[in-house]
């Protein structure tokens, strides 16, 4: 199983992969290309390569994990050890991503909206649902 340490981006794509992964278990183009570009800012200067790279590692933790159990104590594990690591600002631009994540494919289903949601309260940020 791939491991970071906790000052790796890698640890924040893998946040965006899970949530990605959670309502289909597959990463669309649009996802994947989202996930870059947002890895990319928490990563200033980074070659294409750098981040490519720092998501296949995401990518094979997820696939890595045995089974969804595993993944979500990962993610779990992962968004507490960042609460710890990032100002308010930053965990709320985490959260802020998700939720853009999630609108990637053009369609949020609940599997998502639970997970970011979910992410939200172990980061310690404040998310209002909207309602119609």
């Amino acid at each position: 199983m791939t491991t970071w340490n906790e000052q790796d981006p890698a640890a924040i794509a893998f946040l965006f992969v899970a949530c990605a992964r959670t309502a289909d278990g597959e990463l669309v183009e649009a996802e994947l290309v989202r996930i870059v570009e947002r890895v990319g800012q928490w990563m200033p200067g980074a070659t294409r390569e750098q981040l490519h790279e720092v998501l296949e590692r995401a990518v094979a933790l997820y696939q890595g994990a045995p089974d969804q159990r595993a993944v979500f104590s990962l993610v779990e594990a992962t968004a507490a050890r960042l609460r710890d690591l990032l100002v308010r600002e930053d965990r709320e631009r985490l959260v802020t991503e998700l939720i853009g994540l999630a609108y990637a494919d053009g369609q949020v289903d609940i599997g998502e909206t639970d997970f970011v949601l979910a992410t939200a309260r172990i980061l310690g940020v404040e998310v209002a649902l909207a309602t119609e």
